[in-house]
């Protein structure tokens, strides 16, 4: 009994020292500006840590570990968590912790739903408008995108997408239903990023099929563009199941 007890106390203080070198990392180079909020900042500079996979999921946080790693009271650090746990992305267990919240597969597929239809919906219409210097700028992201997967540059690449998925809804002038979507497909981003780092080949074929919608908008080709969204949208169904085989099961929860 005595030895099992010593067993679970090391491995406890392994997990934490574990915990507390992978939030070193996720926060370094984090500078607040004096001129900004702090609870603004940080709340964005832990969600993208969260969604890029930098503070993987079920990762306990501690308040007082990142108020002293960002050198900030812990105020902003505890307002920043109450926002991530109301976006979902974090889980407060009060008396107890939080920790970064596993990925939810009923959430992605709310995100599929949703993207699914209102990028299908905004292509095809922007197929019929779009000018040639919108078709210029797409056509640049997507060589962008090109070079990033030959470099293996698969932040860049992941950077790039959304760039290109944002501007498509701007070329269309629907700026506000891309703010609207982005709380909405953050769960969706997180399976993203995990899958950059773990599924082979998905920056390449993501980018064959940018290349694609990007010919079908050219040449009008509304029927074949609409299905390529679609099947652009859809495949994150498969490459969950992918990630799954590959990633802890403790990442994910349904």
């Amino acid at each position: 009994m005595r030895a099992s007890r010593i067993s679970l106390v090391r491995e406890n203080s392994q997990e934490a020292f574990n915990a507390e070198e992978v939030l070193t990392r996720a926060l370094a180079g984090f500078q607040l500006e004096k001129d900004r909020s702090y609870t603004a900042q940080v709340h964005a500079m832990l969600q993208r840590a969260i969604v890029r996979g930098t503070l993987p999921p079920r990762m306990a946080l501690s308040e007082a570990a990142i108020s002293q790693a960002i050198e900030v009271s812990r105020t902003p650090v505890r307002e920043a968590l109450a926002m991530l746990a109301d976006e979902q992305l974090v889980q407060i267990y009060r008396q107890v912790g939080t920790i970064v919240a596993p990925v939810r597969t009923s959430l992605i597929e709310e995100g599929r739903f949703v993207r699914c239809t209102l990028e299908c919906a905004n292509h095809v219409q922007l197929a019929l408008s779009i000018t040639s210097e919108q078709l210029a700028e797409f056509g640049s992201i997507v060589e962008r995108q090109r070079a990033a997967v030959a470099g293996n540059q698969t932040d860049l690449f992941s950077e790039l997408d959304e760039l290109m998925h944002r501007r498509l809804f701007e070329f269309a002038g629907r700026h506000n239903v891309w703010a609207m979507l982005e709380p909405i497909k953050r769960h969706f981003d997180r399976v993203r990023w995990l899958l950059l780092g773990r599924v082979a080949d998905h920056a390449s074929r993501a980018l064959q099929e940018h290349e694609q919608m990007l010919a079908q908008m050219a040449a009008r080709d509304v029927a074949g563009l609409g299905a390529s969204v679609a099947s652009h949208i859809n495949h994150i169904t498969e490459h969950l199941q992918a990630l799954r085989k590959q990633a802890p099961e403790s990442y994910f929860t349904d």
